[in-house]
């Protein structure tokens, strides 16, 4: 609890037991955080919105029913001591759109249908404890959801409807690349399943969203780096070493950006891409380690690194957790970061290594479909042998 909230509250932490079961713990820690949530609510003295307000008869709607028969009330009653909205926008009788959904959310609540509404954070919290994210992807989450809402004016995503989310996909095809739409969309229909699962609403508004979407297809060229290794001495020097390492390993620009000193080992010729905690990596299989190429050897041989901590600090932007954004090597050498990438495959694949090597090396994970299963097969030694072809 906030330390101010906690004289109001009457305690600072409590303890409770959340289950017997990882599933059960990782549900009732949500209820346990809507508890939280109210009481640092009234200890703040903030005020049930009409929604909250009428939701919260849901346990007593038994007695509230033979209240109303008793005192001889109507449901446009109670709803009247909750809000001030009228029932109609002018004296011909238009109906007040507000004023109808309170009265559906009021009729709900005395039928037993009605579901407490749940917020964005709400579903961020869940997808959270469900999934496990990157931090990276739970922030891409917040984002895109906090942008949906917006659009969207709802308050709750309960609340949101497949009118909404079509008029949501108009806005995204109108103001992003299709390519661009979908990505969003996916994210966002992979969110509103874990609230389906979760019986928070019936249906998902997203399903099915991307289907008709069609991004142009681009044929991908094989982009040398001639003219990059000519001129890589004009990138800012806290760039050149990442650039080696780009250069002869194939690897990820985040995943070498957030390289400890530690994961380099001179002695045995081997670097180690682990997760920690400012770069979680994407999945088991992009935990790995790689043999040095030679020529990132004698780069090695003279930097004088510490011993320990990261590589690259400077390529960490807090604010959205991820690490080497925002480089402009385009400007610079005519190529992005990840042409180093597309480079070492198209490269090795051209010398006729294997594609289990080079996804061994590369950290891919294994297709689904293929007969040759994991990786375990491939040892330090073929990588090497594999690496070394790299020009």
């Amino acid at each position: 609890m906030p330390p101010k909230l906690s004289g109001a509250i009457g305690c600072a932490m409590w303890r409770r037991k959340a289950g017997n079961t990882i599933g059960e713990a990782k549900r009732n820690a949500l209820v346990f955080l809507e508890e939280t949530d109210e009481l640092i609510r009234k200890a703040k003295g903030e005020q049930l919105d009409p929604e909250q307000q009428i939701l919260s008869l849901m346990p007593d709607r038994e007695q509230l029913k033979k209240d109303m028969d008793r005192e001889g009330i109507d449901l446009h009653e109670v709803i009247g001591g909750f809000t001030r909205e009228p029932m109609y926008l002018d004296d011909i009788g238009t109906p007040n759109h507000r004023y109808v959904e309170l009265h559906e959310l009021a009729t709900g609540v005395l039928d037993g249908t009605a579901k407490p509404p749940k917020t964005a954070d709400d579903l961020i919290t869940l997808a959270t404890l469900l999934k496990g994210p990157a931090v990276s992807t739970r922030k891409e989450w917040e984002r895109h959801l906090e942008k949906l809402m917006e659009h969207s004016q709802r308050q709750f995503i309960t609340a949101l409807t497949r009118e909404d989310a079509l008029a949501y996909r108009q806005h995204l095809l109108s103001t992003t690349a299709a390519s661009t739409t979908k990505t969003r969309l996916r994210f966002l229909s992979g969110l509103f399943n874990v609230a389906v699962d979760e019986g928070w609403i019936d249906t998902n508004p997203f399903e099915g969203l991307t289907k008709r979407i069609r991004s142009k297809a681009t044929v991908k060229e094989v982009v040398r780096l001639d003219e990059a290794d000519k001129n890589w001495y004009k990138l800012p020097k806290h760039h050149q070493l990442l650039w080696h390492i780009l250069r002869w390993s194939g690897s990820h620009a985040s995943e070498a950006a957030g390289l400890r000193w530690e994961d380099i080992d001179l002695d045995n010729g081997t670097i180690s891409f682990k997760a920690h905690e400012t770069r979680p990596l994407k999945n088991v299989f992009r935990e790995r380690v790689i043999p040095i190429h030679p020529k990132l050897m004698e780069i090695f041989k003279g930097v004088d690194g510490d011993s320990s901590g990261l590589i690259f600090p400077w390529a960490y932007n807090p604010k959205r957790a991820r690490w080497a954004e925002g480089m402009h090597w385009n400007d610079i050498l005519g190529v992005s970061p990840k042409a180093t990438r597309d480079w070492a495959a198209s490269c090795l694949r051209m010398k006729d290594v294997n594609e289990r090597t080079i996804g061994k090396l590369f950290g891919h994970s294994p297709s689904k479909t293929s007969i040759t299963g994991v990786y375990g097969s491939v040892d330090i030694e073929t990588m090497r042998r594999a690496l070394d072809q790299l020009e």
